[in-house]
């Protein structure tokens, strides 16, 4: 079973760097790939079509803004694009809207970027969608059972996964320990498990299912 492909098209190493070792923690099987302008990032998804996640700055050294936003919905793959860029411009937001593409603004924390990226894959995987008071046990599909959770329960339940205490997990997301545990409450009673390890061997299992095809 293959890791999920990301491809970061960004020219600037630092937030390269930054962007990857971030997704990391709630996509450890991901294997990342690094374009630094418009013609690198077109070129590599042409060899390759099963990039999970296209995450794209608009200024390029040889793009910019809307030329930049334009070329990837044309030549977009199967799974998500999300758009992570300081460019302020209505136009922008309107083309994203009309073709499903995800925007974010480069000032929101970690936090913020690490849920979406979360959510747009949930979304390009389009698993099955169950409502949002169903319980499915462990023994189930954990796909199915990871797909009730919201980004914020799924980048907790992430947090867990690898070792991470309550309260740790309150300081990365800023928010009160007893906000994550409220949390992770409703993550058990979604999942059907009864503690830490049985939850966090359902999202290992759904991480490394982002790997499967996307037909």
């Amino acid at each position: 079973m293959q890791s999920p492909a990301v491809l970061i098209v960004e020219d600037h190493p630092m937030m390269v760097n930054a962007l990857r070792d971030s997704m990391q923690e709630v996509l450890p099987q991901a294997k990342f790939f690094h374009a630094n302008g418009q013609a690198q990032g077109l070129a590599l998804i042409e060899q390759r079509d099963d990039f999970a996640l296209v995450l794209l700055d608009l200024n390029l050294p040889d793009s910019q803004g809307l030329n930049t936003l334009n070329a990837f919905c044309h030549a977009r793959p199967n799974g998500a694009l999300m758009v992570f860029s300081m460019v302020d411009d209505p136009a922008v937001e309107s083309v994203c809207l009309a073709n499903r593409v995800t925007y974010l603004h480069k000032t929101e924390p970690v936090s913020r970027l690490l849920d979406t990226v979360l959510q747009s894959l949930q979304t390009a995987f389009a698993y099955p969608e169950l409502p949002r008071a169903t319980v499915v046990k462990a023994h189930e599909t954990p796909a199915l059972a990871v797909q009730t959770l919201s980004p914020r329960q799924l980048h907790v339940l992430a947090e867990l996964a690898r070792g991470k205490s309550s309260s740790e997990i309150a300081q990365h997301l800023g928010v009160e320990e007893s906000t994550v545990r409220t949390h992770l409450h409703v993550i058990y009673q979604r999942l059907g498990v009864k503690n830490k390890t049985q939850a966090s061997a359902i999202y290992w299992q759904w991480s490394h299912s982002l790997g499967i095809s996307h037909g």
